[in-house]
């Protein structure tokens, strides 16, 4: 037996689906198609769905927290480069593979929603993280989300740094701090969804449960810091903050204990892990099935929603591919190649 959170597995995969079923409403004709006669669940996938990405936040945050929960954050810049070489090969790979999707597909797709034909600073911006910040268009529907995520976990190392102690009471004060004031203020302002500042309200929260569980005192910081952004929702209803604060809650409140490794759970293991490779790469079977939908000639909304669950099972299945024959080997060979760098980084 195993120390693991199947609520964390769980709450994973069901998060990716909804994103993945969210960009299925969004993209493509089989999409309008569909609309024709499903409009209301289609327009629920589209408005609601998305929200997901708000459990993806929360539990980025829980596990990013335990990670530098029980060790002093001493190379806060080699923390950091470790995360950006633990994101961005794969990611890099996953864009590559999408602009060849795109340009394959682009005399028979016609839409806003396709990307432009890249550039080289486009691509160097994406890799750089930078490219929302910067103002160049996004090479995929996911790509926001690495940016952010990278900005938030930065966030999380230099405050640990900074504000580090024996007991780790001042750290607790002042992320919770920090989110609070997400959730009162940076989390209502849109211009700011490109800045980690706007996202910390659901990050942060995800910390704070992951410190909940290591003292009373940190479990206070927790619940006041619950109760405040109950407040924020009174002040100015969120559906978002509202799903991050019930997410954050269950964390929490779900005791943990040993898992029994059934069938049924190894394959939510591998489905949470692989999370990561659909996230980014299911926007280029979006691309393939719509240029493929628009050469068949298909009408009926049927045949889209047959295609269109074809496409989701296919989207899950070069998940788990593409995790385990490039993702992992990618990340163990960059691990392996860069030990000198951080050895030099750590002194």
């Amino acid at each position: 037996m195993l120390e693991r959170s199947l609520t964390v597995d769980v709450l994973k995969v069901v998060a990716a689906q909804f994103i993945v079923w969210h960009h299925f409403s969004a993209y493509g004709p089989m999409a309008d198609t569909m609309t024709l006669m499903w409009p209301e669940f289609m327009e629920w996938l589209y408005r609601y769905a998305r929200l997901a990405v708000q459990v993806f936040l929360v539990v980025g945050g829980y596990l990013a927290a335990q990670s530098v929960m029980h060790k002093p954050i001493t190379h806060p810049l080699a923390q950091i480069v470790k995360r950006y070489l633990r994101l961005v090969p794969f990611y890099a790979l996953a864009l590559a593979l999408i602009s060849v999707a795109v340009a394959a597909s682009r005399d028979t797709i016609h839409a806003h929603w396709l990307p432009s034909e890249p550039t080289l600073w486009q691509f160097a911006a994406h890799g750089f993280l930078v490219h929302d910040l910067l103002g160049f268009e996004a090479l995929s529907s996911g790509a926001w989300y690495v940016a952010v995520d990278f900005q938030l976990y930065a966030l999380l190392i230099l405050l640990c740094h900074a504000f580090q102690s024996d007991k780790q009471h001042r750290v607790s004060l002042v992320v919770a701090l920090l989110c609070v004031a997400s959730m009162w203020q940076f989390n209502r302002v849109d211009e700011l969804d490109i800045w980690a500042i706007y996202f910390f309200a659901a990050y942060g929260l995800g910390v704070l449960a992951a410190w909940a569980k290591r003292s009373a005192f940190d479990a206070r910081v927790f619940w006041i810091a619950t109760v405040l952004g109950a407040g924020a929702l009174w002040f100015e209803y969120r559906t978002r903050l509202s799903l991050a604060l019930v997410t954050a809650i269950w964390l929490v409140i779900k005791p943990k204990g040993s898992v029994h490794w059934t069938p049924m759970k190894r394959v939510l293991h591998r489905l949470s892990n692989s999370a990561y490779v659909l996230f980014l790469t299911h926007f280029g079977v979006i691309v393939l099935f719509s240029d493929m939908w628009n050469k068949s000639h298909f009408y009926h909304p049927v045949t889209a929603f047959a295609l269109t669950g074809f496409a989701w099972l296919l989207c899950v299945g070069v998940g788990l591919f593409l995790h385990e024959k490039a993702e992992v080997p990618i990340h163990h060979w960059v691990a392996q190649k860069t030990k000198p760098l951080f050895a030099r980084l750590s002194r």
